[in-house]
């Protein structure tokens, strides 16, 4: 498994309320991604992927090495 880079930054737009940027960076296994995208409140979609990533975010942190 090869690991370059995997980031993930969610924040406010600074200008328009209501209104959230994603910045996605995923550089890992061959598949390169770079994109930011800027979503709704009340987009579903977003809602369910910061659950998710969240859920993910918690499993690393509590994961030990062995």
């Amino acid at each position: 498994m090869e690991i370059n880079e995997i980031k993930v930054e969610i924040r406010k737009h600074h200008v328009t309320p209501g209104l959230n940027v994603l910045d996605l960076v995923i550089d890992a296994n061959g598949e390169q991604i770079r994109r930011q995208t800027q979503h709704q409140d009340t987009d579903k979609a977003f809602e369910k992927f910061v659950k998710d990533i969240t859920k993910v975010a918690q499993e690393l942190a509590n994961a030990r090495i062995e």
